[in-house]
């Protein structure tokens, strides 16, 4: 786990397994958050992971969502030897701008009561994935205000309900949340069903 603050951010990032990569750079007026999730089972998948955290990592300058949505289009159209999802945005100031494809999201997790989950990537295309040359991005814009952004993979979203995530995220530090939230999909063995990776920002 890593916890650092940002200017007027507090980012945490939590990454297990061999395919999944997250990670955030700092910029002059917030950050720049990615994760993205290596396709298994058809080879490249942790290369094409890293290679686009590399190439999120060379455009800091991005300042909107279409810039973002550019940026993934234009990587998808390179020639890879995998496959990858990828969720990745900017925080500029108190606004959130980002592009997607596949099954990695990001959330915006409100926690006055009741607590409420805005999916920022609800529009995305899971299929085909970057590396396909055939990808579909979708951007997405919002406000981050006083809500908890989350980034993650579907590590855990498909092993642990909306509701339990919230929970973990609101009211704590966020590197404490990070690690309920791998406790959320851990067996009771200790290993964990898939690769898991997940990014939370704050602001304050």
């Amino acid at each position: 786990m890593l916890e650092e603050r940002l200017a007027a951010l507090t980012v945490s990032r939590l990454v297990v397994g061999a395919e999944d990569r997250a990670a955030f750079f700092p910029t002059s007026n917030g950050a720049v958050l990615v994760v993205a999730d290596g396709a298994g089972g058809m080879g490249g998948g942790a290369a094409m992971a890293e290679a686009l955290v590399a190439a999120v990592g060379s455009a800091l300058d991005v300042q909107s969502a279409q810039g973002w949505a550019t940026l993934l289009e234009l990587f998808d159209a390179g020639r890879h030897l995998g496959e990858t999802t990828a969720v990745v945005c900017s925080i500029i100031d108190d606004q959130i701008v980002g592009a997607s494809v596949g099954d990695s999201v990001a959330w915006r997790i409100d926690h006055r009561e009741p607590a409420t989950i805005v999916d920022l990537t609800h529009a995305q295309r899971r299929k085909p994935l970057l590396g396909s040359g055939r990808a579909v991005v979708v951007p997405f814009v919002a406000r981050l205000g006083d809500a908890t952004l989350l980034l993650a993979s579907d590590g855990l979203l498909k092993y642990a309900p909306a509701d339990r995530i919230a929970a973990c995220i609101g009211g704590t530090d966020l590197d404490t949340a990070a690690g309920e939230l791998l406790g959320l999909v851990r067996l009771r063995s200790g290993a964990l069903p898939d690769d898991f990776s997940v990014l939370l920002a704050r602001r304050g």
